[in-house]
Order: C-alpha cells, then sequence, then structure tokens
C-alpha cells in the first residue's frame, strides 16, 4: 500500500532555499523516532535545484570505529596515520578528491549515531570545499551517553536547527485518504490522529503494518472505523500508543466530544483495550441515542466494575426505557460490591427520581464516595420539584458535579439545564439568563448536545410508558426497544 507525503511545505521551502545562499551553514533535521526525518531529507533533495557541479553524499552511521560512516568512499585498505586533526585532513581530501571539483551536498541520516571522527569530515569539507551538509538527528532524549558527535556542527558557524513538528489533524486526514482512495471521516482522522500524537511512523505502522485500513468502511461517501466489537481484533498496542489512547479517549469524553470519543473507543477495541473504555463507551453511544450499540459494547467488553454497571443501569432504565430492570441491575451491583454499595443506591436513588418512578428509595450515608454524594445530592434535587425549592438543591449538586466532571462529565451539563429551568420556573430571569449565556450558545464542548440528548431519552420514556416492548435487562440478548425520537432543545 503506497504511502504519501503529505505537509512539510515550510521546512521543505526553508531547505530548498539553502541551496540559494552563499556558503550555507550545516542544517540539522530533528525530531523524535517515526516522526519523518528520512522521509522529509530524502522528499528535499528529490525537490532540491540540484546541478552537473553537486555531488550527492548518502551517509548513515556504521559502527564507532573512526571515519566508519566513509568506509564506502575511501580507497579499499587506506589508512590513516598522526594525530585525530591529520587524520580527518587525510580522509577529507581523500573524499575531496573523488568528488573532481564538484560541490558535496552531504545527507547523513541519523547522523547522531555517527562516529564523530566523520561528522569532522563533514565540517572540515563545507569549510574547504563548500559542501551543504543535512543531517538527521533523534531529539535529546534518544541521544547515545557520552559526547554528542554532532556539537561539532551544531555550533558551527551559520549552522541552523529545523525541528519536525507533529502532523495535523489535516494532514493525517490527507495521509488517509490518499491511501485509502478517498476521504475520510472528521472524527475518524481526529482519532488517528490523537492516538499517534500525529506520529507519521505510528500512524503507518497503525493503518500500513497492522493493518486497521482493512477495517476502515465506506459510509455516506466518506471511510470510517468499521463498527467492532469483538476484542483485540488487530495488533496488541505498544506502551507509547496504548497511553495515548487512554489519555485521548479521556481527553474527548470531557470535552463531550461524543462523535470522536466514539471512534477513539473503538481504536482502544480493536487494540484489545475495550475493557478499559467500555463505560465511556456504552455512555457516549446512548447520549447519541445508539441503544443497541452500546448495549453490545457492554455485553462484549464490560466487566463488574462500578463505572460499567452504572452505564449498564444508563443503557437499560434510560436507552431502553425498563427502569424495573435498571433497578435490579443496580441493586444486584449494590448486594455484590459492598465497597461502593452507597455508589448504586445512589444511583438507583436518582435515576428513580428523574424518570418519575414512584418507589421506596433506600439511602445510604455516601461517606468519601464523592460519585455517591453526587447522585445523592442530585436525586434530593429532582425530588424538590423543578421551582424554587429545587434551586438551592441543584446549585449543590452542580459544585459536586464540576469536581467530578473527568469521571462524569455528562453530569455538569445535565444539571445546569435542570438549574436554567428551576430559575426560570421560579421567576428568577436574570439569574437564568446568567447561567444560559454560553450554555444555549452551544458551543462546542459546553455540554448543550448532552442536555438536548438527556431531555429526549427522558421524553421518549414519557411518550411510551416506560416499558414498551421486550428491554433488555442487563444481559446479552435481543434489543427490541424502539429507536429515541429525534432530540428537540429544552424549553
Amino acid at each position: 500500500m503506497p504511502w504519501p507525503f503529505v505537509g512539510r511545505t515550510e521546512l521543505l521551502d526553508r531547505i530548498r532555499a539553502v541551496f540559494a545562499e552563499p556558503g550555507p551553514g550545516p542544517v540539522l533535521l530533528v525530531g523524535p523516532p517515526g516522526m519523518g526525518r528520512s522521509t522529509l531529507l530524502a522528499e528535499a533533495l528529490a525537490r532540491a535545484p540540484l546541478s552537473r557541479d553537486d555531488a550527492v553524499l548518502r551517509l548513515e552511521p556504521a559502527g564507532p570505529a573512526p571515519f566508519a560512516s566513509l568506509r564506502g568512499l575511501l580507497p579499499d585498505g587506506f589508512a590513516f596515520t598522526g594525530t585525530p586533526d591529520r587524520a580527518v585532513a587525510s580522509v577529507t581530501g581523500e573524499v575531496a578528491a573523488r568528488l573532481s571539483g564538484r560541490r558535496p551536498v552531504v545527507a547523513f541520516d541519523d547522523a547522531h549515531l555517527a562516529d564523530a571522527y566523520s561528522v569532522r569530515v563533514l565540517r572540515q569539507l563545507r569549510n574547504e570545499h563548500d559542501a551543504i551538509v543535512f543531517a538527521t538527528a533523534a531529539g535529546a532524549g534518544a541521544l547515545p551517553s557520552g559526547p554528542d558527535p554532532l556539537d561539532c556542527l551544531r555550533y558551527d558557524l551559520g549552522s541552523r536547527t529545523l525541528r519536525l513538528p507533529p502532523l495535523t489533524e489535516d494532514e493525517v486526514a490527507g495521509i488517509l485518504a490518499e491511501t485509502l482512495g478517498g476521504p475520510v471521516r472528521p472524527a475518524t482522522a481526529e482519532a488517528l490522529h490523537a492516538s499517534t500524537g500525529g506520529n507519521p511512523g505510528l500512524l503507518h505502522d497503525l493503518v500500513v503494518r497492522d493493518g486497521l485500513a482493512a477495517e476502515m468502511s465506506l459510509s455516506g461517501g466518506m471511510y470510517q472505523l468499521s463498527p467492532i466489537f469483538p476484542g483485540g481484533q488487530g495488533r496488541a498496542a505498544g506502551e507509547a500508543v496504548t497511553a495515548r489512547l487512554t489519555d485521548a479517549v479521556a481527553c474527548a469524553w470531557q470535552r463531550l466530544s461524543l462523535d470522536q470519543t466514539g471512534e477513539l473507543c473503538r481504536l482502544a477495541a480493536w487494540h484489545g483495550l475495550g475493557r478499559s473504555v467500555a463505560p465511556v463507551w456504552a455512555m457516549a453511544l446512548l447520549l447519541r441515542g445508539e441503544t443497541a450499540a452500546a448495549r453490545r459494547v457492554l455485553d462484549t467488553h464490560a466487566d463488574r466494575s462500578p463505572q460499567a454497571e452504572i452505564a449498564r443501569a444508563m443503557v437499560v432504565g434510560l436507552g431502553q426505557r425498563n427502569i424495573a430492570a435498571a433497578d435490579a441491575v443496580l441493586a444486584a451491583a449494590a448486594s455484590s460490591d459492598v465497597r461502593h454499595r452507597a455508589r448504586f443506591l445512589a444511583c438507583r436513588a436518582w435515576l428513580l427520581a428523574v424518570t418519575g418512578t414512584p418507589a421506596v428509595v433506600e439511602l445510604v450515608d455516601p461517606g468519601e464516595d464523592r460519585e455517591a454524594s453526587l447522585f445523592s445530592r442530585a436525586a434530593h434535587a429532582v425530588a424538590a420539584g423543578r421551582g424554587a425549592s429545587a434551586v438551592s438543591h441543584l446549585r449543590r449538586s452542580l459544585a459536586a458535579a464540576e469536581g467530578l466532571r473527568a469521571e462524569m462529565p455528562w453530569f455538569p451539563p445535565y444539571l445546569t439545564a435542570c438549574l436554567i429551568d428551576a430559575l426560570l420556573l421560579a421567576g428568577r430571569i436574570n439569574e437564568a439568563t446568567a447561567e444560559a449565556a454560553e450554555f444555549h450558545a452551544g458551543q462546542r464542548g459546553c455540554g448543550w448536545n448532552v442536555a438536548v440528548a438527556f431531555d429526549s431519552l427522558l421524553a421518549a420514556r414519557g411518550a411510551d410508558g416506560g416499558n414498551s416492548g421486550e428491554a433488555w435487562d442487563g444481559l446479552a440478548g435481543p434489543d427490541l426497544s424502539p429507536a429515541v425520537p429525534p432530540r428537540r432543545p429544552l424549553p
């Protein structure tokens, strides 16, 4: 599968300009492994304004022995003698003699691994024979211990260092489009950019070597990750990719970017990380109205962690509109997991209250469990009604929810919408307007989409009485519940 060269326009322009300068200093192309140093150097030479009087010398490190990288340019049996300075001068003369007066254009890849003698020859070729020297080098963290062989170039007159930045999201999208033969869904490109950190090498390994390209499917004329639910279809992710994926899922979820969260979770599941992302994935799908998909995620990947059990109850109660089954899920979890019993019972109280289900609710002291405290406060706020009596409860709940935004980012926007509604019903128009100033603007990440999603889920329950059809009980089984209707704005 061909792999295109995309972007790096500014760097290519700066390299091209070197050929027009009189006596330019050495140019170091610096970046971490996989960032495309070698590819950029090859592309730059292919586009360079070379003339007949230029001789391109392509070098690579060949071990620690003196002049090891230059052995191919020296006569068989060549031996250097004398002091290091005389040896460098002797080798420089031999290399220059082979060029017959042409200007050396040196491309030294991975020069940070070269022997120091070879690099000193390059410096002398530049000073005495107007050589143009390009060298690629890893970042500081990848340098070998001991003296840096590139010091004589780094501090040479006119030396410059060009650092390769990560690819942008648009550049990743461009590479994927050329590789796959068609445009890529923005959320998919964003997910692959986030999981690879914009590193071209990691992106190539993921898409080509690990075979992710075969898991891309066309939808609406754009490529996206296929709806992957079985775990571990792809190659197990390395530590760096696992860390990036985990961080990327957390960041996208905290921003309430539901589309990107879903794509990142699909990618994580493909790498066999489905268990760690299943609760977030299921909640993101639920908030998008994709109840059946949320079910399959939980059936396939989820364990019995508190986060997964609460996600099950949310999918059953709000997505499939079966509060009795959701109640049973949380009651069973509270019985089997004593450590998190308060959290499950508080979630149960909130879920029953928010769906208007009459029931005898058992509440326990949440102790230091912040999530239990949040659910408990939110349940009291709902029980207080929608007018003035609910405002103080909602404000306290919202303060608690802000402290748990990383874990449950959907809670603050839901409570904010409830607070605005309560303020309006209480006739406190100015306060409601202040709360809604940014929220109703629908700015990205404000959570307006989540508030609308919750309103749609609750409205759908009210429309059919909450228990129509055959609903899921938290275990694998058919999903016959009707789809969530189109979302409507909150009043």
